[in-house]
């Protein structure tokens, strides 16, 4: 390991002398160090091996739920275009015999009309 030099302590076993310092060991892991102590790089190792084994566990549990999500989604899509389907469906019928009403009595049809503006314009009226 790296030796640095920093002020000594103010303790009574210091070196004596204008500018003396004491010399201890680097454990610092700064650019330019030789290598990283070997307590510190086992456990960056230990909690990187911890970090990628928790991933594995939570991916093992996700995925067969993100599988069954994906899957009611599609069904829950499926089932709503069936359903606009038949809405779709059932309102062009509803036009078509609508349609059909009023060609074969137009004056019943007028009448139903204007019966009905009458009822809105009654309903809507200020009092």
């Amino acid at each position: 390991m790296n030796d640095t030099t920093i002020p000594p302590p103010a303790a009574a076993d210091a070196p004596a002398g204008p500018g003396a310092r004491a010399r201890v060991p680097d454990t610092s892991m700064l650019p330019g160090s030789e290598k990283p102590p070997p307590a510190a790089l086992n456990l960056l190792n230990h909690a990187v091996q911890g970090a990628h084994e928790a991933l594995d566990r939570f991916s093992d549990r996700a995925r067969p739920v993100a599988r069954q999500v994906g899957e009611q989604v599609s069904n829950t899509e499926a089932a709503l275009q069936a359903q606009t389907a038949q809405w779709r469906q059932t309102g062009d019928e509803w036009a078509d015999s609508l349609r059909g009403r009023v060609r074969d009595n137009p004056l019943v049809a007028m009448a139903a009309a204007a019966l009905l503006g009458a009822v809105l314009a009654r309903l809507t009226q200020n009092r």
